[in-house]
């Protein structure tokens, strides 16, 4: 499972086994334990996270599941991080042992930037020792527009897919084991947070007699979103794959939150979508990073009139002389680093508006 896990770390798959990374016999064992861990999840998610919830014993199903001793249930890691204007998550996963009975040693380090006003993420990964894929990968979302790139190729951009979005997909606290029984041991301040300081073992987990586990997490006492993690897991085939052993560890840090972050895009990446008005009978509308396109019904002199009046409102200004022909019109207007090309053209009958964002170096 930990090869599948190092040689597709793009996969849009891993953070459903990361969050997962146990064994088939556990996989089984956990449908059984379906409505225990509903109404757990129930009593946490509904409450927010509480040490006052009543299950203080030891939770046991069929005698060979059995989970932390403490009163501390967090089943979602990644919860209360939506309601923070913004932070900087930070996860480093890395890995020590053998692999077909060869050295292996490897880590991967996960930085997310998130801002809610405007809505803008920012993911970097960077690698060392024994990966497959050593390049390092950014991403990033804002105006409307998703941009990749991996290692030195070009920087590319799509439209948002909200089922595949950054929040979705690479939230770093999403790919953190829940607990179920942790120990509270007090409080804390960690990251300029006030805390409540916990820690669990492999019981926690639901790993008992596959892998050993040793654990902590902090998490904000006004908020109830994890601000520190800390995990490191030891285990064999049972728990990492045939021809795997060594330790795994997570170290998780939350800081900068509700302050101000700055996304920074490389400068080889296309212009986002376009922010412009359409004419309000626009019809076969496609929009995407760089490019607005549709028909109107208006003539050409009054869906250019529309643009010279609609355009500078947006404060984008001129640059020279619209060129302007019996069939077509084009308007060129900067704003900062970027350029907006309005091409209206009639053809057929049909008046066709095109609009081109790009940056000024390109």
């Amino acid at each position: 499972m930990l090869v599948a896990l190092h040689q597709h770390v793009h996969s849009r798959e891993w953070k459903r086994h990361m969050a997962h990374l146990l064994s088939r016999r556990w996989a089984i064992l956990l449908m059984m334990l379906m409505p225990v861990l509903a109404s757990l999840a129930c009593v946490t998610l509904l409450g927010g996270p509480s040490a006052d919830t009543q299950n203080s014993d030891v939770i046991s199903a069929q005698g060979d599941v059995v989970f932390g001793p403490g009163s501390f249930n967090f089943p979602q890691p990644a919860a209360g991080l939506s309601d923070l204007s913004s932070y900087k998550a930070t996860l480093n996963l890395s890995f020590n042992g053998t692999e077909a009975g060869q050295p292996s040693q490897w880590s991967k380090t996960y930085v997310m930037l998130s801002a809610q006003e405007p809505s803008t993420r920012q993911l970097t990964i960077e690698k060392t020792g024994d990966n497959p894929d050593p390049d390092p990968v950014f991403m990033a979302e804002a105006g409307g527009a998703a941009y990749e790139r991996l290692g030195e190729n070009a920087c590319s951009a799509n439209e948002i897919d909200p089922e595949n979005s950054l929040a979705v997909a690479w939230e770093p606290a999403g790919f953190l084991t829940g607990v179920f029984g942790a120990e509270e041991v007090g409080s804390d301040t960690v990251n300029g947070e006030a805390t409540n300081h916990y820690t669990f073992d492999e019981r926690a987990l639901g790993q008992l007699d596959i892998a050993n586990s040793t654990g902590e997490m902090w998490v904000a006492s006004d908020g109830g979103y994890v601000v520190k993690y800390v995990l490191t897991t030891t285990g064999n085939a049972d728990y990492f794959g045939e021809g795997i052993e060594g330790t795994l560890t997570w170290d998780y840090e939350l800081t900068d939150v509700n302050q101000p972050v700055r996304i920074k895009l490389p400068a080889d990446c296309p212009a986002g979508m376009v922010d412009a008005p359409q004419l309000p009978d626009a019809s076969n509308v496609v929009n995407m990073p760089g490019v607005l396109m549709y028909d109107t019904a208006s003539s050409l002199e009054d869906a250019a009139a529309f643009y010279q009046e609609q355009i500078p409102n947006l404060g984008w200004e001129l640059s020279g002389e619209p060129a302007i022909t019996d069939g077509m019109v084009l308007l060129d207007y900067t704003q900062g680093d970027q350029v907006m090309s309005v091409i209206i053209a009639v053809a057929d009958g049909v008046t066709n508006v095109q609009i081109n964002l790009n940056n000024s170096q390109e």
